[in-house]
């Protein structure tokens, strides 16, 4: 999981937490669902999963009409 108090940080682009710096990787995956989540005006929450992450996506009506 993602502390809560990291949360909003992961969400930028090659941001990692400290823990994952020396594992292979960019930094971009939660950065680009949170690009594509904007570009369709949906809602972005990262929640506890207890244990792991959990993301969801909500797509307002008229949003998901298009």
């Amino acid at each position: 999981g993602i502390p809560e108090s990291e949360r909003e940080n992961v969400l930028q682009p090659f941001k990692r937490l400290d823990r994952s710096r020396h594992t292979p990787g960019n930094g971009l995956g939660l950065a680009l669902v949170r690009a594509v989540a904007e570009l369709h005006g949906a809602q972005l929450r990262l929640i506890d999963n207890q244990p792991g992450l959990r993301v969801e996506l909500r797509f307002t009506g008229a949003t998901a009409a298009r």
